[in-house]
């Protein structure tokens, strides 16, 4: 059956401490009162979404899918758009309705949190074709893996905090304080190791290095501005890459990660390369869009322009 003109709403009820489920049937009436003709699933459990997102492309002839949840969500929903191959990707649109806590890709694209903004978006139809990229790395069972990324990826410090405050949300724990606890008791606990940042074949980097980010777009961690300079289409991966530092240089220059000036602190560089490769002398975690999937070899290649969405 072929529903090109049909929205598929997805939707996680349990996004934003279950801000999504309360709220769910107040965006479903300003969705139909806008007009916008569209069909419901409900995740049941984490990457669901991945496979509602396929099946609804390949299966029922969606072409126009809305994740609606939060950055969790929007990476679910983008790579099953993304690792389906009878449809091409740009073919499919998606938008986006933010009901999370950090809500970091919508960021990049200036996408507003107010429910009826964002539905406006979605009827104004205007579309960005934003480049992803594929990675690979070490899963939790020990064999190699893949998942593709549409904002932003951290090996290190940066996943490590991420895992933590993952687990911290499995206990309704959430918000920007949070992020901050959990970067705090990360900074106390981690302890860098050598690491090599390889971009496009040379050694970049190596050294004891804390962090390394690789992204599409530019924050993560709820609001931090780690990639400042990065562009969703220009066929690059920006990498930011902070060398080890102790717990008090750390805590001077954290409000960096706020301001878009990361790169004005001494020990952090910043790259840019189609292919990335992070190997560590000892394992370390890696997070893709805020999920905490696996661990380190990781390697990154672009991938242009291959996932169309809904922008302002």
């Amino acid at each position: 059956m072929n529903k090109n003109n049909r929205w598929l709403a997805i939707v996680n009820l349990l996004s934003g401490s279950g801000r999504c489920g309360r709220d769910w049937e107040h965006i479903a009436r300003m969705l139909y009162a806008k007009g916008i003709d569209f069909d419901t699933v409900f995740t049941g459990y984490r990457y669901h979404a991945i496979e509602l997102a396929r099946r609804g492309i390949v299966e029922d002839g969606y072409r126009n899918v809305i994740a609606i949840g939060g950055d969790g969500t929007v990476h679910e929903v983008a790579n099953g758009i993304l690792s389906q191959s009878e449809v091409p990707s740009t073919e499919v649109r998606m938008g986006v309705i933010p009901v999370g806590t950090g809500n970091d890709w919508i960021r990049t694209f200036g996408i507003p949190r107010d429910y009826k903004a964002a539905i406006d978006i979605l009827a104004e139809g205007k579309e960005f074709v934003q480049d992803v990229a594929r990675a690979t790395f070490v899963g939790r069972n020990g064999e190699p893996e893949s998942r593709y990324c549409v904002n932003v990826s951290g090996a290190g410090l940066d996943a490590f905090v991420n895992l933590k405050v993952c687990q911290m949300k499995d206990k309704g724990k959430n918000g920007k304080m949070s992020y901050m606890t959990g970067l705090a008791k990360s900074v106390l606990e981690y302890r860098s190791c050598r690491t090599a940042a390889r971009i496009d074949g040379e050694n970049e980097a190596k050294g004891l290095i804390m962090s390394v980010s690789v992204g599409i777009g530019q924050y993560n961690g709820s609001g931090m501005l780690q990639l400042p300079e990065s562009k969703a289409d220009d066929g690059l991966l920006d990498v930011t890459v902070i060398e080890t530092m102790s717990v008090p240089r750390i805590l001077t220059v954290v409000g960096r990660l706020f301001d878009g000036k990361i790169y004005s602190v001494k020990r952090v560089h910043n790259y840019k390369g189609r292919t990335i490769e992070i190997t560590s002398d000892d394992v370390r975690e890696v997070e893709i869009d805020g999920e905490p999937l696996g661990t380190t070899p990781v390697r990154y290649t672009i991938e242009d322009k291959r996932l169309k969405v809904l922008v302002p």
